[in-house]
């Protein structure tokens, strides 16, 4: 399974950073959590449609159409280089 770092992760991953006491207690305020809502629901969608290529590609693959098969290997693809922000 690829691993699949789109930039809403990087901006958890830097809301986690800014907002970790010297602790390592996590301290957000009313805008962060705002910020941090608004991030997952973006995520939610992005695993939603991730997830659903690929159990739809195991129902093309099952059925044995390689031409359905292909196109949603195409658009996985095309999700996953999307996404991902080296």
């Amino acid at each position: 399974m690829a691993l699949m770092v789109a930039q809403v992760h990087r901006q958890l991953a830097e809301i986690v950073h800014m907002n970790t006491t010297k602790e390592g207690f996590l301290v957000l305020g009313k805008p962060e959590l705002k910020w941090v809502m608004q991030l997952l629901r973006v995520n939610y969608a992005l695993v939603y449609q991730h997830d659903s290529l690929k159990e739809l590609s195991l129902v093309a693959y099952e059925m044995g159409d390689a031409e359905w098969l292909h196109s949603l290997c195409a658009e996985i693809e095309k999700l996953e280089t999307e996404v991902i922000k080296l």
